[in-house]
């Protein structure tokens, strides 16, 4: 199976050397970290592997406590996408080396190791590549695996082939699982028991997002919103929860006058539609774009709009109490932790299939709640305005015990010990 594997991806390689050798040349980046023509030079002591933007973001946190222990630890990361690349150096800037991830055949695989002569490979979230794996073992490097994770459907994919694949994981000299539920699917696989530590989710090791009075205050401006008003934000709302939320907003504004409230449907193509919903609702509303121009009152008191891109964590950021959409409509749920991470307390509907996890973080740490009805919505806020129902807020916190720090900690041991 593996011998198969190895001449397929040979193939895809000669593929890709004749498709993109000319692009390598011409110095793009994407394709010359594909065929492992990179121009950086080690030896590194860490390469660090990120997919996408998701895992490149937990990876930024792993980089940032190793360097405040160890700032002359050399650090190679190399992530799939172009948006993860445009996060990596947005996050990381110059204190990592960056390039694109090979194409797992042992031509580019040889020669990035060749170039890069890692001490140590780390994986982040779960990626086998048979070949990385491989080599890595043949040149004696060690494999370390963090925020490992096993769906249900890889699992059930992965037992079709389960003598290769636990093969290839036992060639790892650790792996850091989120879940005992992921712990127990590698374990059937064949990875042994002393290989793994369930160490939890290193996405919930985030730093606050707060920002400076300043910039709130001019959040506030923008908005329309006085500093006394109580604000509820909806955001990522999807067609279904918009009514919902309108009918709890228009009662509540009816009983209390500093009640406001902010909506941003998940897809600003959708502004119209909601515009013509809170028409037949009899509600005042006003775009949040028009607060760029000054002219909207801080008196008019009406429900604003989000109209533009990239404004939801700002937003958050001023609000009393937030709602997170695609949660009270069969959706699965969008980002739970935005919120949490501006410190503002969060409410989300029952259908949260795409957000397990942070939604169980967040009941446990009581940083917000489930509501399973509008009648049990309109309480809830109604109860939080009053102030009978009072949430915790996340903080800044020492992260002696997080999940970055048992990560970080074992792979500075490593190196000590190398």
């Amino acid at each position: 199976m593996l011998a198969i594997y190895r001449i397929f991806s040979y193939l895809t390689y000669l593929a890709f050397v004749i498709v993109g050798r000319f692009k390598a040349a011409s110095g793009h980046q994407l394709w010359r970290g594909r065929l492992g023509l990179i121009d950086v030079r080690g030896p590194v002591h860490l390469w660090i592997h990120a997919a996408s933007v998701g895992e490149i973001r937990i990876v930024g946190y792993l980089v940032d406590y190793i360097h405040k222990r160890q700032p002359s630890v050399r650090i190679h990361v190399t992530t799939m996408t172009p948006a993860g690349y445009r996060t990596a150096v947005a996050q990381m800037g110059d204190s990592v080396t960056l390039t694109y991830f090979p194409l797992d055949a042992p031509p580019a695989i040889g020669r990035t190791l060749d170039r890069i002569k890692p001490q140590v490979v780390v994986i982040a979230e779960t990626e086998i590549w048979p070949n990385l794996i491989c080599q890595a073992a043949r040149r004696g490097i060690p494999m370390v695996q963090i925020n490992g994770r096993m769906s249900p459907r890889a699992f059930n994919r992965y037992k079709l082939i389960r003598f290769l694949i636990g093969k290839l994981v036992s060639n790892y000299r650790h792996w850091f699982i989120k879940t005992d539920q992921d712990a127990e699917r590698y374990s059937h696989l064949g990875l042994r028991r002393e290989l793994i530590t369930v160490a939890g989710d290193m996405k919930f090791d985030a730093p606050l997002t707060r920002q400076s009075e300043a910039r709130q205050s001019e959040t506030r401006s923008r908005a329309g919103v006085a500093p006394s008003d109580f604000v509820w934000i909806a955001g990522s709302t999807r067609p279904g929860e918009e009514q919902m939320l309108v009918e709890a907003y228009a009662k509540l504004r009816e009983r209390y006058d500093g009640f406001r409230m902010i909506m941003a449907p998940r897809h600003i193509e959708r502004v119209g539609e909601v515009i013509n919903l809170f028409d037949r609702a009899g509600v005042r509303w006003y775009r949040f774009s028009a607060g760029d121009s000054g002219s909207t009152p801080v008196s008019d008191g009406g429900l604003v709009l989000v109209d533009t891109l990239g404004q939801l964590n700002d937003l958050y950021q001023i609000a009393d109490l937030a709602f997170v959409g695609g949660t009270m409509v069969p959706i699965g749920g969008h980002n739970l932790l935005e919120p949490v991470w501006a410190q503002t307390p969060v409410l989300f509907g029952p259908y949260t299939d795409n957000v397990r996890e942070a939604t169980a973080y967040i009941k446990k740490h009581d940083y917000g709640m489930q509501v399973d009805s509008a009648e049990q919505l309109i309480d809830v806020v109604e109860s939080v305005y009053q102030g009978r129902t009072k949430f915790a807020l996340k903080q800044d916190s020492d992260l002696s015990n997080s999940t970055t720090a048992q990560v970080g900690t074992y792979l500075l041991r490593m190196l000590g010990d190398a």
